[in-house]
């Protein structure tokens, strides 16, 4: 009679990712960024995550340096008319000589010219490292 635990290895334990989109309106025209959060110092080939809901579920971004200058942009695909879903993305851009501070814009873009309500946009302030 022993412990029938006693001597076996246990299981690795992992950590669940939360879901971006939970709890988000489902008829919303949307753009969240999860990660990275705002502040946080960031090297060439981080990794953006998001929820979005946008029109034929395109999901622009670009990242600026402190001049407002791109440095980076592409798009992602997310949600649309079926609801929101998350995205991701990975950001590679040429490193500056020293910290500096920058931003990254991920939006819906604007496919009615500027009728009815501005398009989402996420504004995220980052550290970019050489």
């Amino acid at each position: 009679c022993g412990d029938d635990d006693a001597g076996s290895a246990s299981a690795p334990t992992t950590t669940a990712v939360a879901d971006p989109c939970a709890g988000v309106p489902a008829e919303a025209s949307m753009v969240f960024v999860a990660t990275p959060a705002s502040g946080a110092r960031v090297a060439s080939g981080f990794t953006v995550t998001g929820c979005s809901r946008t029109f034929e579920s395109n999901v622009p971004w670009r990242l600026l340096d402190r001049a407002g200058d791109v440095v980076a942009e592409g798009f992602a695909t997310g949600g649309g008319v079926d609801g929101p879903a998350p995205f991701t993305f990975t950001v590679g851009y040429a490193p500056p000589s020293e910290e500096q501070v920058g931003h990254l814009e991920v939006e819906a873009g604007d496919p009615s010219d500027g009728e009815g309500f501005p398009p989402p946009r996420d504004v995220v302030p980052l550290v970019r490292s050489p």
